[in-house]
Protein backbone atom coordinates (compact mmCIF):
# COMPACT_ATOMS: atom_id res chain seq x y z
CA UNK A 1 0.00 0.00 0.00
CA UNK A 2 1.06 3.28 -0.99
CA UNK A 3 1.48 5.77 1.78
CA UNK A 4 -0.45 8.45 2.80
CA UNK A 5 1.11 11.68 1.59
CA UNK A 6 0.19 14.73 3.71
CA UNK A 7 1.18 18.24 3.35
CA UNK A 8 0.52 21.38 5.06
CA UNK A 9 -0.40 24.70 5.01
CA UNK A 10 -1.90 28.17 6.73
CA UNK A 11 0.32 27.80 10.20
CA UNK A 12 2.91 30.31 12.03
CA UNK A 13 5.68 28.38 11.07
CA UNK A 14 6.11 25.18 9.51
CA UNK A 15 3.34 23.41 11.56
CA UNK A 16 2.18 22.37 15.34
CA UNK A 17 3.29 20.24 18.04
CA UNK A 18 -0.28 19.21 18.11
CA UNK A 19 0.07 18.28 14.17
CA UNK A 20 3.69 16.34 15.18
CA UNK A 21 2.43 14.23 17.44
CA UNK A 22 -0.84 13.66 15.18
CA UNK A 23 1.80 12.38 12.78
CA UNK A 24 3.27 10.34 15.39
CA UNK A 25 0.54 8.54 16.32
CA UNK A 26 -0.98 7.83 12.64
CA UNK A 27 2.01 6.85 11.97
CA UNK A 28 2.34 4.09 14.04
CA UNK A 29 -0.74 2.53 12.56
CA UNK A 30 -0.05 2.88 8.41
CA UNK A 31 2.69 4.14 6.49
CA UNK A 32 2.57 8.21 6.15
CA UNK A 33 5.16 10.64 4.35
CA UNK A 34 5.10 14.80 3.69
CA UNK A 35 4.75 15.76 0.46
CA UNK A 36 4.14 18.71 -1.32
CA UNK A 37 0.91 20.77 -1.74
CA UNK A 38 0.27 19.49 -5.49
CA UNK A 39 1.46 15.58 -4.58
CA UNK A 40 -0.71 15.37 -1.15
CA UNK A 41 -3.71 13.13 -0.43
CA UNK A 42 -4.71 14.83 2.77
CA UNK A 43 -3.80 18.77 3.68
CA UNK A 44 -3.66 19.76 7.42
CA UNK A 45 -3.97 23.41 7.63
CA UNK A 46 -5.09 26.14 9.92
CA UNK A 47 -6.16 29.39 10.30
CA UNK A 48 -3.41 31.73 8.94
CA UNK A 49 -3.48 32.29 5.47
CA UNK A 50 -6.07 31.23 2.83
CA UNK A 51 -4.07 28.67 0.72
CA UNK A 52 -5.32 25.81 1.36
CA UNK A 53 -8.46 26.96 -0.60
CA UNK A 54 -6.54 25.90 -4.38
CA UNK A 55 -6.42 22.29 -2.09
CA UNK A 56 -8.28 19.45 -3.88
CA UNK A 57 -8.10 16.20 -2.02
CA UNK A 58 -9.29 15.82 1.58
CA UNK A 59 -8.94 18.64 3.93
CA UNK A 60 -8.79 18.66 7.32
CA UNK A 61 -8.87 22.19 9.98
CA UNK A 62 -7.10 22.21 12.87
CA UNK A 63 -6.96 25.10 15.34
CA UNK A 64 -6.41 26.09 18.91
CA UNK A 65 -8.00 29.74 17.84
CA UNK A 66 -11.70 30.21 19.28
CA UNK A 67 -13.49 29.06 16.21
CA UNK A 68 -16.37 26.98 14.91
CA UNK A 69 -15.60 24.20 12.15
CA UNK A 70 -16.61 25.66 8.42
CA UNK A 71 -17.37 22.42 6.77
CA UNK A 72 -17.87 24.29 3.45
CA UNK A 73 -14.31 24.03 3.77
CA UNK A 74 -12.91 21.16 4.92
CA UNK A 75 -14.11 17.46 5.81
CA UNK A 76 -12.84 16.99 9.35
CA UNK A 77 -12.22 19.47 11.83
CA UNK A 78 -10.05 19.53 15.47
CA UNK A 79 -11.54 23.08 17.06
CA UNK A 80 -11.65 23.91 20.70
CA UNK A 81 -15.67 24.16 20.46
CA UNK A 82 -17.16 20.93 20.56
CA UNK A 83 -20.52 19.93 18.09
CA UNK A 84 -23.16 17.71 19.53
CA UNK A 85 -23.95 14.59 17.15
CA UNK A 86 -21.09 16.01 14.09
CA UNK A 87 -18.88 13.28 13.58
CA UNK A 88 -16.53 15.89 11.96
CA UNK A 89 -16.21 18.31 14.57
CA UNK A 90 -13.56 17.17 17.26
CA UNK A 91 -13.53 19.19 20.47
CA UNK A 92 -9.60 19.67 21.03
CA UNK A 93 -9.27 22.16 23.53
CA UNK A 94 -5.51 24.80 22.80
CA UNK A 95 -4.74 23.10 26.06
CA UNK A 96 -4.85 19.67 24.79
CA UNK A 97 -2.72 20.33 22.13
CA UNK A 98 0.08 22.06 23.96
CA UNK A 99 0.08 20.43 27.51
CA UNK A 100 1.92 17.07 26.25
CA UNK A 101 4.92 18.99 25.24
CA UNK A 102 4.60 21.01 29.33
CA UNK A 103 4.07 17.67 31.02
CA UNK A 104 1.51 16.34 32.98
CA UNK A 105 -0.90 18.04 35.42
CA UNK A 106 -2.08 14.80 37.00
CA UNK A 107 -0.91 14.59 40.67
CA UNK A 108 1.10 11.84 42.32
CA UNK A 109 -0.27 10.27 45.38
CA UNK A 110 2.72 11.73 47.49
CA UNK A 111 2.05 15.42 45.64
CA UNK A 112 2.88 17.96 48.28
CA UNK A 113 2.53 21.46 47.86
CA UNK A 114 4.16 23.06 50.36
CA UNK A 115 6.94 24.13 48.61
CA UNK A 116 4.59 26.44 46.59
CA UNK A 117 2.80 28.31 49.56
CA UNK A 118 5.38 31.15 50.45
CA UNK A 119 6.38 32.44 47.07
CA UNK A 120 8.04 36.41 47.34
CA UNK A 121 5.71 37.50 45.04
CA UNK A 122 1.81 38.60 45.02
CA UNK A 123 0.58 38.34 41.43
CA UNK A 124 1.50 38.48 37.79
CA UNK A 125 0.21 38.88 34.28
CA UNK A 126 1.56 37.85 30.95
CA UNK A 127 -0.09 39.45 28.03
CA UNK A 128 1.28 40.66 24.44
CA UNK A 129 -2.80 40.86 22.96
CA UNK A 130 -4.37 44.14 24.19
CA UNK A 131 -7.85 43.02 22.82
CA UNK A 132 -9.52 41.79 25.89
CA UNK A 133 -11.98 44.03 27.71
CA UNK A 134 -13.12 41.76 30.79
CA UNK A 135 -8.90 41.35 31.31
CA UNK A 136 -7.83 44.94 30.52
CA UNK A 137 -10.54 46.11 33.28
CA UNK A 138 -10.37 43.55 35.45
CA UNK A 139 -6.70 43.52 35.54
CA UNK A 140 -6.82 47.49 36.34
CA UNK A 141 -9.39 46.84 38.98
CA UNK A 142 -7.20 44.40 40.82
CA UNK A 143 -3.87 46.48 40.02
CA UNK A 144 -5.36 49.10 41.86
CA UNK A 145 -6.15 46.93 45.27
CA UNK A 146 -2.48 45.59 45.47
CA UNK A 147 0.07 45.97 42.24
CA UNK A 148 0.93 43.30 40.10
CA UNK A 149 4.00 42.35 37.80
CA UNK A 150 2.89 42.49 34.36
CA UNK A 151 5.87 40.71 31.83
CA UNK A 152 4.13 40.79 28.63
CA UNK A 153 3.78 43.58 26.15
CA UNK A 154 0.42 44.60 27.16
CA UNK A 155 -0.08 46.69 30.49
CA UNK A 156 4.03 46.13 31.13
CA UNK A 157 5.35 47.24 34.58
CA UNK A 158 9.01 45.39 33.89
CA UNK A 159 10.76 47.65 31.41
CA UNK A 160 12.38 44.51 29.60
CA UNK A 161 10.52 41.67 27.12
CA UNK A 162 9.59 38.73 29.08
CA UNK A 163 12.10 35.63 28.68
CA UNK A 164 10.81 32.61 30.78
CA UNK A 165 7.09 33.03 31.36
CA UNK A 166 7.11 29.64 33.70
CA UNK A 167 10.35 30.82 35.43
CA UNK A 168 8.60 33.88 35.87
CA UNK A 169 5.30 31.69 37.26
CA UNK A 170 7.15 30.60 39.84
CA UNK A 171 8.08 33.35 41.79
CA UNK A 172 4.31 34.10 42.59
CA UNK A 173 1.40 33.25 44.46
CA UNK A 174 -1.00 34.19 41.67
CA UNK A 175 -1.55 34.57 37.83
CA UNK A 176 -3.90 36.31 36.07
CA UNK A 177 -4.96 33.81 33.82
CA UNK A 178 -7.81 35.72 31.19
CA UNK A 179 -8.25 33.97 28.39
CA UNK A 180 -8.63 36.26 25.06
CA UNK A 181 -12.47 35.43 24.67
CA UNK A 182 -15.13 33.45 26.09
CA UNK A 183 -17.04 30.16 24.50
CA UNK A 184 -17.74 26.82 25.83
CA UNK A 185 -14.94 24.28 25.42
CA UNK A 186 -12.23 27.37 24.90
CA UNK A 187 -9.22 26.78 27.74
CA UNK A 188 -5.65 27.71 26.53
CA UNK A 189 -2.05 27.21 27.56
CA UNK A 190 -3.57 30.22 30.23
CA UNK A 191 -4.73 28.48 32.67
CA UNK A 192 -2.38 24.84 32.51
CA UNK A 193 0.76 27.08 32.53
CA UNK A 194 0.19 28.40 36.44
CA UNK A 195 -1.30 25.21 37.29
CA UNK A 196 1.93 23.06 36.04
CA UNK A 197 4.12 26.20 38.27
CA UNK A 198 2.35 25.67 41.36
CA UNK A 199 0.66 29.11 41.00
CA UNK A 200 -3.04 29.78 41.55
CA UNK A 201 -4.88 30.96 38.56
CA UNK A 202 -7.19 33.62 38.59
CA UNK A 203 -9.57 32.54 35.68
CA UNK A 204 -12.00 33.65 33.34
CA UNK A 205 -12.78 32.70 30.22
CA UNK A 206 -14.36 29.16 29.30
CA UNK A 207 -17.85 29.02 31.27
CA UNK A 208 -17.62 25.21 30.98
CA UNK A 209 -13.91 25.11 32.79
CA UNK A 210 -15.78 22.69 34.77
CA UNK A 211 -16.29 19.92 32.68
CA UNK A 212 -12.61 18.74 32.95
CA UNK A 213 -11.22 21.19 35.60
CA UNK A 214 -11.63 20.69 39.31
CA UNK A 215 -12.85 23.97 40.14
CA UNK A 216 -11.32 23.85 43.56
CA UNK A 217 -8.07 24.46 41.53
CA UNK A 218 -8.48 28.39 40.79
CA UNK A 219 -10.07 31.13 41.47
CA UNK A 220 -13.16 31.45 38.68
CA UNK A 221 -13.72 35.31 38.54
CA UNK A 222 -16.96 33.95 37.21
CA UNK A 223 -18.25 32.49 39.76
CA UNK A 224 -18.35 36.11 41.66
CA UNK A 225 -21.45 38.75 41.33
CA UNK A 226 -18.72 41.61 40.52
CA UNK A 227 -14.88 42.38 40.01
CA UNK A 228 -14.57 43.87 43.23
CA UNK A 229 -16.49 40.58 45.07
CA UNK A 230 -13.75 38.60 43.64
CA UNK A 231 -10.85 40.62 44.22
CA UNK A 232 -11.80 40.62 47.47
CA UNK A 233 -11.74 37.12 47.98
CA UNK A 234 -8.40 36.79 46.46
CA UNK A 235 -6.75 39.30 49.07
CA UNK A 236 -8.79 37.33 51.38
CA UNK A 237 -7.34 34.58 50.23
CA UNK A 238 -3.78 35.58 49.85
CA UNK A 239 -4.15 36.40 53.59
CA UNK A 240 -4.73 33.21 54.53
CA UNK A 241 -1.72 30.36 53.91
CA UNK A 242 -4.27 27.21 54.73
CA UNK A 243 -6.89 28.23 52.13
CA UNK A 244 -3.90 29.26 49.34
CA UNK A 245 -2.77 25.62 50.23
CA UNK A 246 -5.86 23.78 49.09
CA UNK A 247 -6.02 25.65 46.06
CA UNK A 248 -1.98 24.47 45.27
CA UNK A 249 -2.97 21.25 46.94
CA UNK A 250 -6.16 20.10 44.86
CA UNK A 251 -5.71 18.27 41.59
CA UNK A 252 -6.17 20.48 38.37
CA UNK A 253 -8.55 17.38 36.76
CA UNK A 254 -11.63 16.00 37.91
CA UNK A 255 -10.60 13.32 39.60
CA UNK A 256 -7.37 13.51 38.97
CA UNK A 257 -7.50 12.08 35.53
CA UNK A 258 -6.15 13.50 31.88
CA UNK A 259 -9.68 13.93 29.82
CA UNK A 260 -10.04 12.00 26.77
CA UNK A 261 -9.44 15.14 24.52
CA UNK A 262 -5.58 14.18 26.00
CA UNK A 263 -5.67 10.58 24.87
CA UNK A 264 -3.30 9.62 21.63
CA UNK A 265 -6.76 7.24 20.08
CA UNK A 266 -9.34 10.39 20.96
CA UNK A 267 -6.71 12.27 18.70
CA UNK A 268 -6.43 10.03 15.70
CA UNK A 269 -9.50 8.21 15.72
CA UNK A 270 -11.24 10.06 13.77
CA UNK A 271 -8.39 11.06 11.14
CA UNK A 272 -8.79 6.89 10.76
CA UNK A 273 -12.21 6.93 10.18
CA UNK A 274 -12.23 9.51 7.75
CA UNK A 275 -9.82 7.29 5.90
CA UNK A 276 -11.16 4.33 6.27
CA UNK A 277 -14.29 5.52 5.31
CA UNK A 278 -13.08 6.35 1.51
CA UNK A 279 -14.76 9.76 1.93
CA UNK A 280 -14.63 11.64 -1.21
CA UNK A 281 -13.95 15.64 -0.29
CA UNK A 282 -16.92 17.79 -0.02
CA UNK A 283 -17.70 20.44 -2.20
CA UNK A 284 -15.83 23.85 -1.20
CA UNK A 285 -17.52 27.11 -0.87
CA UNK A 286 -14.99 29.32 0.55
CA UNK A 287 -14.99 32.72 2.17
CA UNK A 288 -12.79 34.77 4.24
CA UNK A 289 -13.26 33.98 7.76
CA UNK A 290 -11.77 36.69 10.98
CA UNK A 291 -9.96 35.00 14.17
CA UNK A 292 -13.27 34.20 17.37
CA UNK A 293 -15.65 35.58 14.62
CA UNK A 294 -18.36 33.94 16.61
CA UNK A 295 -17.79 35.95 19.45
CA UNK A 296 -18.40 39.20 17.39
CA UNK A 297 -22.19 40.84 18.36
CA UNK A 298 -21.78 43.24 15.18
CA UNK A 299 -19.02 44.31 13.25
CA UNK A 300 -19.27 48.04 15.08
CA UNK A 301 -19.43 46.42 18.23
CA UNK A 302 -16.02 44.62 17.29
CA UNK A 303 -14.66 47.83 16.03
CA UNK A 304 -15.28 49.56 19.02
CA UNK A 305 -14.10 47.34 21.40
CA UNK A 306 -11.13 46.42 19.40
CA UNK A 307 -10.72 50.83 19.80
CA UNK A 308 -11.13 50.78 23.06
CA UNK A 309 -8.80 48.14 23.86
CA UNK A 310 -6.11 49.90 22.40
CA UNK A 311 -6.79 53.00 23.91
CA UNK A 312 -6.42 51.16 27.03
CA UNK A 313 -2.96 50.04 26.23
CA UNK A 314 -2.18 53.73 24.85
CA UNK A 315 -3.21 55.60 28.23
CA UNK A 316 -1.09 52.58 30.28
CA UNK A 317 2.23 53.57 28.49
CA UNK A 318 0.93 57.31 28.72
CA UNK A 319 1.58 56.71 33.17
CA UNK A 320 -2.33 56.41 33.30
CA UNK A 321 -3.09 53.70 35.88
Amino acid sequence: MAPLRIAFSDWIGETHPAVERMLRVLASRREVARADFAEADLLIYSDFGERHWDFQGLKVYLTGENMLPDFDQCDLAYTPVEIAGDPRAVRFPYYAQVLPELGSLVRPADYDARSYLDRPGFACFVASNARGLERNRFFRALHRRRALVSAGRHFNTTGKPLADKLGLLRGFRFNLAFENSSSPGYVTEKLVEPLLSGCIPIYWGDPEVGREFNPGCMINVADYPSDQAAIDHILAVDSNPQARLALLAAPPFRNNREPICLSDEYLVAPLLALLDAGTKPGARHYRHRSLREHTHVSPLRQRLSSLRCRLDGLLWKLGAR
